[in-house]
């Protein structure tokens, strides 16, 4: 049986989420709330994904029930909010990357999932990919680490805005927003899941004159090497990402949000090596990280929730130690 799942948002990465509903037979969306300004929207995303209940209030939505979990797609600064919301009111909870704008809501809202006996889950698409399991296994074959760099840049939509002045929330450092938290966010959990923490970290970002970091470079700082982050949201490039060791590559052709196209060389990568490459992903990048989610609801598997919990933690603390304002 499906797990059911009410949304609550109906922002760009709920409308993406619900356009590839279909290769998410784990997930049944029964509700969707969202603003009552969104209400013409809202109802016509409901109609078109075959979402037989849309509200504007979350006490209602909640009170009304049918589901057993909540997806939340809200701007960052309403995210431990929305959260605690719905965990207040009983469902398990899959909270949108970046999970919170600070480590100390991030601790508080587990705190308040245990209390409720609920699973609360950051959606974050990098380590449960295909291609991802694909890295863990290859990574030992290239021996100690010596280099690492990932780039990960986008110009966003709503870049032009920004620059004529029109207020949003993803150039506004009050709602978190910026190249770190929505762009970075993906080379840190790409990052740490595969080469783990940091010794140290820090954070060179192009600042606006509101103080936010519309692109920025992540050094981080490992034994016997540095790994080199990219992300930009005010600029575009061809996003890459590489590991070497003496023993190969693992290369990265596409943003650490899909790894669209990975593969390794072992044995020297110009012309000697051999290369094989990682699956590719059967289903759109965000179908994964639901599945996991049901997944670990459903079967109560205490240890994959353990080690979501503890990389979101790894990651908010890092986060939040470079974030520039």
């Amino acid at each position: 049986m499906p797990f059911r799942l009410a949304v609550l948002s109906a922002s760009r990465i709920v409308v993406e989420f619900l356009d590839h509903l279909a290769e998410m037979p784990e997930i049944q969306v029964t509700a969707l709330c969202c603003r009552p300004q969104s209400a013409e929207k809202g109802r016509a995303l409901a109609e078109k994904a075959g979402i037989p209940r849309l509200f504007t209030d979350e006490a209602e939505c909640y009170a009304a029930g049918g589901f057993d979990g909540v997806y939340i797609g809200t701007a960052n600064h309403l995210h431990a909010a929305a959260a605690r919301r719905a965990l207040e009111a009983g469902y398990h909870v899959i909270l949108e990357k970046p999970f919170t704008p600070t480590l100390a809501e991030a601790k508080e809202l587990f705190a308040l999932a245990d209390a409720k006996g609920l699973v609360l889950f950051e959606a974050i698409t990098t380590p449960y990919l295909p291609a991802y399991r694909f890295l863990l296994q290859e990574l030992p074959k290239i021996g100690p680490v010596r280099g690492a760099m990932a780039s990960f840049c986008a110009r966003s939509a709503r870049y032009d805005d920004f620059l004529k002045g029109v207020w949003n929330t993803t150039f506004d450092p009050k709602c978190y927003g910026g190249a770190l938290y929505d762009m970075n966010v993906y080379n840190l959990h790409y990052f740490w899941g595969l080469l783990g923490a940091p010794r140290r970290y820090e954070y060179a970002p192009s600042l606006a004159e509101n103080g936010v970091d519309t692109a920025g470079t992540m050094l981080l700082h490992y034994e016997g090497f540095t790994a080199a982050a990219i992300s930009a949201k005010d600029s575009e490039s061809e996003n890459y990402a590489m590991i070497q060791g003496p023993g190969g590559n693992l290369i990265l052709h596409g943003g650490t949000n899909g790894l669209e196209q990975v593969y390794s060389v072992l044995g020297g990568i110009r012309g000697g090596g051999t290369r094989t490459d990682a699956p590719r992903a059967e289903r759109h990048r965000m179908a994964y990280e639901f599945a996991e989610f049901a997944r670990i609801v459903t079967e109560k598997d205490a240890a994959a929730e353990a080690e979501a919990r503890r990389r979101t933690l790894a990651v908010m603390e890092m986060l939040e130690a470079m974030r520039p304002y």
